[in-house]
């Protein structure tokens, strides 16, 4: 847990200190973002060297979107629940991990794969499950529960 509060506190310091404003986006960029996001909301944009990107919410899902110069889109990123997991990898998860509890999922999409972290819970413990789109599930870290 202790990793988990480090990680969001560097991450926020790290965005906050980087946010630009959408008229310093390009053109390019902002058209290609709107015909791919069209319900996006509460946007927020930051630019660092090689890329801008975009955080939003669609759909109550909160998303980070990466574009380059050019306006193409490199990667998504996104966050959100059991609700939403592909139906094969929540059923491999349920049969291999049944009495967890799905955390949260964050969905990380780019040209060549699609891969899903899944936090796991139970009563003394996180599981940190890494999934294919196909649900071949791998446990790649698991640690004690600082809140309990």
């Amino acid at each position: 847990m202790k990793k988990v509060i480090l990680f969001a506190a560097l991450l926020v310091s790290i965005v906050a200190g980087a946010a630009v404003k959408p008229s310093e986006v390009s053109e390019k960029v902002l058209q290609a973002f709107k015909e791919t996001f069209t319900q996006a909301k509460d946007v927020v944009w930051h630019e660092y060297e090689d890329v801008y990107q975009a955080n939003f919410k669609q759909d109550e899902i909160q998303i980070r979107a990466e574009y380059d110069h050019d306006g193409a889109l490199i990667k998504t990123i996104r966050y959100y629940g059991e609700k939403q997991l592909l139906p094969n990898v929540l059923a491999r998860l349920k049969k291999k991990y049944g009495t967890k509890e799905i955390f949260g999922v964050t969905e990380t999409t780019s040209d060549s794969e699609v891969s899903f972290l899944i936090t796991l819970r139970d009563d003394k413990d996180y599981f940190v499950v890494k999934s294919d789109v196909y649900g071949n599930l791998d446990l790649t870290e698991k640690f004690h529960r600082a809140d309990k």
